[in-house]
């Protein structure tokens, strides 16, 4: 039976042998200057052997952002307290290459001479670790912050939109009955610029929730953005310059065309606002394909091929600390009364609705770069929509079942469309409604409804009105979130959707499309 190897050894082999077994690296440093390491050290290093770190200058193994504090250990371990606790700083190894470390130094005797005994455990994998666990728990927080502000947007949105169009309507009614120049009329014309600044506030939250209806369409960004450009150098003002370079040929991409100009507007208008002054504004596009996460594009960022949307500008640029909160709803660094907060986090939203990723990239005194990243799309180019007919100047004729669970715009509606001509029947709910289409002896041409109520969705009562009524068009309005809209269905191709709140102009034109369309709602 063989002995056990260590009963072989002495005292002094057997610690020699646990400190060349030590799985932490060990070094000895005596002025300044390695004289001895195990091999865990050794590998620790990137070494194959210690004779290529034996009697050269520790110091040159530290990043130079830790020199100072590697020499204030030094000293303290060997003129005051013999230990210094343990401490992290950066190791640099013999192929240049970086590694967070932890490092615990004692005085020690070695040789006669005294010494400093350092512990070393390389910290790199678990800090990575600590970084991913903290991106992921900031990720984790901003997705539970967007979901907080989407149920508060949308549970809002109902009754503060019926309450807007309420306001936008009675503030129209009153203005077509004073006279131009009088008096009250700037009054009333504040009232309604302020009601829809408002609605606006509104439908920005939702878009930052990403539950803002939207009609995507597939679209070329080169024909598109100088579209959006062609109105906003108006508004961006004379000091700025704005700069279109557009990549040959770039891939199509699906967008809702209104969105896409909001997003052209706020960035512009957020680069005008850093330049303060004159100053340029450069746009431009390409095709890129995404292999991993781009810097300053978060890990959300999913590989794929992309249409970029670059708008670059020469203004102060931004600090890390303003970056980090950048795209949060009412986050600004403007004065109290310059801006909302909502711009850019109305930018994020739109984007991430369709399934794209922001990019940003910013240096104080140099400017900005914000990387607008849109899925490609596989479908061929949508041709613009042809504009709308403007509804005849004559009255209108047909009878209109109007169905809102909210008397007070139920009220407006109803008088807004018999002005415009036609015979309204007027119900508050769906039960009221079914009763009077049941009770009603002439032909009933449009169906126009509210789509979440009590007791019944718009969706629903369409069905069994138009069953019992098959010539019967239909037209849907609602204030609340896309996703419950879209839940019942309502923003399919084909179908007259008017989103609350609406002006009586819009409420006359979305009726007019809706009573000349000649395909009824499917049964």
């Amino acid at each position: 039976m063989s002995m056990p190897p260590d009963q072989h050894l002495s005292d002094p082999e057997r610690f020699r042998t646990l400190v060349e077994l030590s799985p932490e690296a060990l070094y000895v440093v005596r002025d300044e200057h390695f004289i001895y390491l195990n091999p865990a050290a050794v590998r620790l290093f990137g070494a194959t052997d210690a004779a290529e770190l034996l009697g050269t200058v520790v110091l040159d193994r530290v990043d130079p952002a830790f020199h100072a504090l590697a020499r204030s250990r030094r000293q303290q371990v060997l003129e005051d307290v013999g230990q210094a606790p343990r401490t992290t700083m950066r190791f640099v190894r013999l192929d240049g290459t970086v590694i967070d470390v932890e490092v615990q130094a004692t005085a020690i005797t070695f040789h006669g001479h005294r010494a400093i005994h350092v512990a070393v455990r390389d910290i790199t994998a678990r800090l990575r670790s600590e970084h991913a666990l903290r991106a992921s728990e900031e990720r984790l927080r901003q997705a539970e912050k967007l979901e907080a502000i989407g149920r508060l947007a949308g549970g809002i949105a109902h009754d503060f939109n019926n309450a807007m169009a309420v306001i936008l309507g009675h503030a129209d009614f009153a203005l077509q009955q004073l006279p131009e120049g009088h008096p009250v009329r700037e009054d009333l014309q504040t009232i309604e610029r302020k009601a829809q600044q408002s609605a606006m506030l509104t439908r920005q939250l939702l878009a930052y929730a990403r539950k803002q209806p939207i009609a995507p369409r597939t679209v070329d960004l080169n024909v598109a953005v100088p579209q959006a450009l062609e109105l906003l150098t108006r508004v961006l003002g004379e000091d700025i310059t704005v700069v279109w370079q557009p990549a040959d040929e770039v891939w199509a991409v699906a967008i809702d065309p209104a969105q896409l100009d909001q997003i052209c507007t706020n960035l512009c208008v957020n680069a005008r606002d850093a330049i303060g002054g004159p100053g340029t504004i450069t746009l431009s596009t390409a095709n890129c394909t995404i292999n991993a996460s781009l810097e300053g594009g978060g890990t959300d960022a999913l590989p794929g091929e992309y249409v970029r949307l670059r708008v670059q500008d020469t203004g102060r640029g931004m600090s890390p600390e303003v970056q980090a909160r950048l795209f949060e709803p009412f986050f600004t660094t403007k004065a109290i009364g310059e801006g909302t907060g909502l711009g850019l986090a109305t930018v994020y939203g739109i984007v991430k609705q369709h399934r794209g990723f922001v990019a940003v990239r910013s240096t104080v005194g140099r400017g900005t770069t914000f990387d607008v990243f849109l899925p490609r799309s596989t479908s061929e180019v949508s041709e613009p929509a042809s504009p709308v007919a403007m509804p005849p100047a004559t009255p209108a004729r047909g009878t209109i079942l109007l169905v809102e669970d909210e008397p007070s715009l139920l009220r407006l509606a109803s008088r807004a469309l018999t002005s415009a001509g036609y015979t309204i029947v007027p119900a508050e709910g769906p039960t009221e409604a079914l009763e009077r289409a049941q009770r009603h002896a002439g032909s009933i041409d449009l169906l126009l409804t509210d789509v979440v109520m009590p007791v019944m969705s718009g969706a629903e009562l369409s069905r069994r009105i138009v069953a019992e009524r098959p010539g019967t068009r239909v037209m849907f309005m609602s204030g609340y979130a896309a996703e419950l809209v879209a839940s019942h269905g309502i923003l399919d191709d084909g179908v007259h959707f008017l989103p609350k709140p609406f002006t009586l102009e819009e409420l006359s034109h979305a009726v007019a499309r809706a009573m000349n369309d000649e395909t009824p709602i499917a049964a």
